[in-house]
């Protein structure tokens, strides 16, 4: 039976007892719910945001999880219906008021980290002045595993035949793959189909420029059925393969910027 590690799912009385084991460290997801296509439920990002952070803690073992936030940042993909988003203003409110409740609650490490890459620029924008007003009570860090496991990401796609442009980065082959591991039963298979394929879209010359490009315009203003990507064809082994990587780059970010911080 596996030690828990999600704080929603422990009483009080659980987590103190794991703090006083040693396990005084916290990881804070950002999520989202937005639209992710016809074919995948709008919590995708928070229920894989969950996923990875789970697996990470289990693997380095003296840490828990807070509750993942969302709704986060999502105005770009308001042109569809059920989809949330806060203003950065909110959203920095809320991030502080988490980090000041854990730290009150005794946790000495919080890792902040994100499932939805609409979240890194402002979450990244706010780690130092969080870090700074709190560092007398406890260590802020900021980890994107998003970023950490692209490469390895793309790497282990390509040996199945899969491009970079197929897998995607939202609703795409990758996503719906690996919610075919968590939430089989969220995942309608049959309206899964192909969104937005332009290489150029993706060419890492280009992405910077695309990505402005989409928190402007919106993401519907590219892919009508709001897919990066294609998900057809998506598959429950290839998905347990990327959470296996995802959480591995979650794993030693955590464990690089716990070994590296100050004293």
């Amino acid at each position: 039976m596996k030690t828990k590690v999600l704080m929603e799912e422990m009483s009080w009385v659980e987590i103190q007892e794991a703090l006083r084991e040693g396990k005084d460290g916290v990881i804070v997801v950002s999520g989202s719910i937005e639209q992710h296509g016809p074919h995948l439920p709008t919590a995708t990002d928070t229920i894989l945001g969950y996923e990875v952070a789970k697996r990470a803690a289990e693997e380095l073992g003296d840490i828990l999880v807070a509750p993942v936030i969302r709704p986060c940042l999502s105005a770009h993909h308001m042109g569809f219906p059920g989809s949330f988003t806060l203003s950065w203003e909110t959203y920095a409110a809320v991030l502080r008021d988490y980090c000041e409740s854990l730290a009150e609650g005794g946790f000495r490490n919080i890792v902040l980290t994100s499932s939805h890459g609409g979240n890194i620029a402002v979450l990244k924008a706010l780690v130092p002045d969080l870090a700074r007003d709190l560092w007398d009570r406890t260590h802020i860090h900021f980890v994107d595993f998003l970023s950490l496991a692209e490469e390895s990401e793309t790497a282990y796609l390509e040996t199945l035949g899969i491009s970079r442009v197929k897998g995607g980065v939202h609703a795409g082959y990758s996503e719906t793959s690996q919610m075919l591991v968590t939430s089989p039963h969220l995942v309608e298979m049959d309206e899964a189909q192909k969104g937005l394929d332009d290489e150029s879209f993706y060419a890492p010359e280009n992405i910077s420029r695309s990505q402005v490009d989409l928190f402007i315009r919106g993401l519907g203003s590219f892919s009508p059925n709001g897919i990066l990507g294609d998900a057809r064809g998506a598959d429950p082994a290839t998905g347990e393969k990327l959470l296996q990587i995802a959480a591995k780059a979650l794993v030693e970010g955590i464990s690089n910027a716990l070994k590296n911080q100050d004293p």
